[in-house]
């Protein structure tokens, strides 16, 4: 089930989960899991999709290919994890990650690590957005349609969880419009878009055609 309308507020950025945890002994000398900072939380989900998009591509893609809220995307979350541990976590331990945030992490990953013409060559075809938008992955398949390279310069000069990323999205925002429905107030969050985005950025290369992707990789 797609993410309904109407959008987060667009304003500070989202806090940690509750129960995210770093192992024993990571900060000072006690042998009990500690609480996460938010600083601590967005350096590990920077680093967890580039990770998994190397280490674990196969197991990335097929997450990807799941629908957000399905039954299947449960079991291919758990098929990377493996109960919750996985190396590309750093210290993290039994960590409540927002789902959200892991398939924007692994979608720019597996972007980043595509060969570098194969994404120009996606991103310069003319491309369709959705005929209608209720959800924020139509609103952001609408969005990189309509502002593609913006897009791509987006994932590549900010970073998330940053006020980098917050004054980006802001600037982005005048552009919102068309993938906005008429008469619907909509919200942001900095983070959700970043995500939305990353995911419909990968959809547009990985689903590029055969005869335009030269059989690069």
């Amino acid at each position: 089930m797609k993410r309904a309308l109407p959008f987060v507020v667009l304003a500070a950025l989202i806090a940690i989960p509750a129960s995210a945890q770093l192992a024993p002994g990571v900060s000072g000398y006690s042998t009990a899991p500690t609480q996460a900072s938010e600083a601590e939380y967005w350096i590990m989900i920077r680093k967890l999709g580039l990770c998994l998009a190397d280490s674990k591509r196969d197991q990335a893609v097929a997450f990807l290919a799941t629908e957000p809220g399905s039954t299947e995307e449960d079991e291919a979350f758990d098929n990377i994890f493996h109960r919750y541990r996985n190396r590309c976590m750093g210290n993290f331990i039994n960590a409540n990650i927002i789902r959200g945030h892991v398939r924007g992490s692994i979608a720019e990953g597996l972007v980043r690590l595509m060969p570098e013409d194969r994404v120009e060559r996606a991103l310069a075809v003319a491309l369709s957005p959705p005929e209608h938008v209720a959800s924020l992955h139509d609103f952001a398949e609408c969005y990189v349609a309509n502002n593609p390279l913006v897009a791509r310069e987006f994932l590549l000069q900010t970073k998330v969880g940053t006020k980098g990323e917050l004054e980006a999205v802001r600037q982005m925002a005048v552009n919102f419009g068309p993938c906005i429905p008429s008469g619907a107030e909509v919200r942001v969050d900095p983070v959700d878009v970043r995500m939305a985005v990353a995911e419909a950025l990968y959809r547009v290369v990985h689903d590029m055609p055969a005869e335009l992707s030269e059989g690069n990789e």
